[in-house]
């Protein structure tokens, strides 16, 4: 999935409130490792001096950084669970106002239960059986815009330290690697905007995902798989869809979350996120906001655990201290990725 304001498959906001927060001792996380694609001059390992060091390490550090965010958040359901996310900087285009900060999702859907017509993402899927069901194989990608400071949004850069202190004309790199990461996990519906499910032309059932599972209409609480592709596209461009797992009602006060249904269908931002006027700081909203924490809140995991994850962080609390900086500013957008279907 992606975002576009500086969008936050990555975007940015600033104001400078700082609040400091005792980390919480956390039960033992998963390992979530890269495997980075990039050639060895380039992207993740691209030579340029920077900071003593160069690009491609600095680059590298921040993305491990956001890889152990998640891993601590995250408890494992077998000795050793590992998520392993092919990374890479590729030319994503944009221009001088707006861009796709970059694009994630999982290799592929598994059915682990033929019975049903609910799929996971791999990473979710080896969770629920407890097993790496392809052992060797990675469970996911990420896509970061090489295209950042030159030909898209040619006034911004990419800040790629871990204090989320990026300026105004930086888009903070963690931030947007935790997004991507969040798809990978499974933060990603199926809905197309017909209303109808992605087609996997494998199989003649309508599919749908652990995302997809929770998603209600927020006019009447309707399930939305159970409604016909018309009412679905009218809910999903009208404003008119919300969450509807327990745990992230609950981490948001009792209130169904909204998620991003604008009026003109978005690719890979529509329906896969929270809404953005709502939740303009929240870290799966569709648009990068300077401001957004490097943190697993609460609302976003308690929609994890809705999806099969079991959360790793003590209640009440987030994982880590941040920073806290609010003004809004440019367009980036963060996007879902191609996949299939495979059985467990």
């Amino acid at each position: 999935m992606c975002r576009s304001h500086y969008q936050r498959l990555a975007c940015g906001s600033l104001a400078v409130v700082l609040l400091l927060l005792a980390v919480p001792q956390v039960k033992a996380g998963i390992v979530i490792q890269a495997n980075y694609e990039d050639s060895s001059s380039e992207g993740f390992y691209d030579q340029t001096s920077y900071n003593g060091s160069t690009l491609g390490a600095a680059r590298r550090n921040a993305f491990e950084y956001a890889l152990n965010i998640w891993g601590n958040a995250l408890a494992p359901s077998y000795a050793g669970q590992t998520i392993t996310i092919d990374a890479e900087f590729n030319p994503l285009g944009g221009d001088a106002s707006s861009a796709t900060l970059a694009q994630a999702g999982t290799e592929t859907f598994r059915a682990v239960n033929g019975s049903t017509p609910l799929i996971y993402t791999d990473a979710l899927a080896n969770h629920v059986q407890g097993v790496d069901i392809e052992p060797g194989e990675s469970e996911g990608f990420a896509k970061f815009n090489s295209d950042i400071g030159g030909s898209a949004l040619p006034t911004k850069s990419w800040y790629y330290g871990t204090d989320n202190n990026a300026g105004a004309n930086e888009i903070d790199f963690v931030s947007t690697a935790l997004h991507e990461i969040g798809h990978v996990l499974g933060f990603a519906g199926l809905m197309q905007s017909d209303g109808s499910y992605f087609d996997f032309s494998s199989t003649s059932l309508e599919l749908y995902n652990q995302y997809d599972y929770y998603v209600i209409r927020t006019s009447d609480g309707a399930i939305l798989r159970n409604l016909s592709e018309a009412e679905r596209a009218t809910a999903i461009t009208n404003d008119d869809i919300s969450w509807g797992g327990t745990a992230g009602i609950a981490a948001n006060g009792g209130v169904a979350p909204k998620l991003y249904a604008p009026s003109s269908w978005a690719s890979g931002s529509s329906y896969s996120h929270l809404d953005e006027s709502t939740f303009q700081y929240e870290l799966m909203s569709p648009l990068y906001t300077v401001g957004t924490q490097h943190e697993i809140s609460a609302l976003t995991m308690g929609m994890m655990v809705d999806m099969g994850w079991d959360s790793a962080i003590p209640e009440p609390g987030t994982l880590a201290v941040w920073s806290i900086l609010a003004i809004t500013a440019g367009l980036t957008r963060r996007r879902r990725g191609d996949f299939q279907l495979l059985d467990a």
